[in-house]
């Protein structure tokens, strides 16, 4: 490949995100019900309205709403009684949920991306925000479930439109021992959270999750501690630490790793009780993704 000026490659992904038509679009639905749950002047009956007018969006909501991912003791029959269980925000989260993965089918054809492994990741990386939050015994806000979700969203935009610099992104990281951020900016000039945000900005999503999405990877060293982008990247990290390894083998490891004491500290539940915590999240998760596989 003809190496390239970055801010022409950074101009380049701009304009594909601004310009072309293909570009998968979020649902109106899902767009709706997000305006709808941020109105405070809104009310169940709206957002049942609108969910209704996608007849498949609605028998998925209500399939997930009777299944063990939430265990309710009763059968749920229709979207205003799954909203009067579960709760506006819960209804608004598998409706993004749904709505994206509708937009990047798990049997699209990425040579070396594995789409089913991306929701797998991404649908665990939202519990596992809502659950750090827990952990650390503060309330997640409204977004920390949509925006661990979507933090990856860049990656599936590289991997279609720009796979050549994707792939040797994904090279540059193997060969020099990298992270995929790193040799992404390296290459790029630019990482995929900040193409992600470009996205999901393009589908007004609010400003909150652009903006979390935009530096989870990469943050301002002044950041909060425990702001969004922050609690994210431990998600996606915890991810990776987590596969394949038992609870008490995670807390273990954690309890020696100085970075996790210093962004941690005192803050919350001891972390072997944390991590408890997460693999019931992760668990959770998995029955969410065999339902919308």
């Amino acid at each position: 490949m003809v190496k390239q000026d970055k801010t022409e490659i950074i101009n380049q992904i701009r304009m594909t995100l601004e310009e072309v038509r293909d570009l998968p679009t979020l649902p109106s639905v899902a767009q709706e019900a997000h305006r709808i749950i941020d109105d405070p002047n809104s009310n169940m009956s709206d957002l049942v309205r609108i969910i209704e007018t996608d007849l498949a969006l609605t028998s998925r909501i209500l399939r997930i709403s009777n299944s063990a991912y939430y265990g309710v003791p009763r059968k749920i029959d229709n979207l205003k009684m799954a909203l009067v269980i579960l709760g506006m925000k819960e209804i608004n989260n598998l409706v993004v949920t749904i709505s994206v993965m509708r937009l990047f089918p798990t049997d699209s054809e990425y040579s070396t991306f594995d789409i089913p492994r991306f929701w797998k990741h991404s649908a665990i990386c939202a519990e596992l925000t809502v659950g750090l939050y827990e952990g650390l015994r503060m309330h997640p806000p409204s977004s920390a479930y949509i925006t661990g979700l979507l933090h990856d969203i860049g990656k599936l935009i590289l991997a279609q439109y720009f796979f050549d610099y994707f792939l040797e992104c994904l090279r540059m990281a193997v060969d020099e021992e990298l992270s995929l951020a790193e040799s992404e900016i390296e290459i790029l000039g630019i990482d995929h959270g900040h193409i992600g945000s470009w996205l999901t900005k393009r589908w007004n999503i609010p400003d909150e999750i652009n903006e979390a999405i935009a530096k989870h990877h990469l943050r301002p060293a002044d950041s909060p501690r425990f702001d969004l982008s922050a609690v994210v990247d431990w998600a996606d990290r915890l991810f990776y630490l987590m596969e394949g390894r038992s609870p008490t083998e995670v807390a273990m490891l954690l309890e020696k790793d100085p970075d996790w004491n210093a962004w941690k500290g005192g803050a919350g539940f001891p972390t072997n009780r944390l991590v408890s915590m997460l693999y019931e999240r992760l668990n959770r998760s998995l029955t969410l993704i065999n339902i919308l596989s």
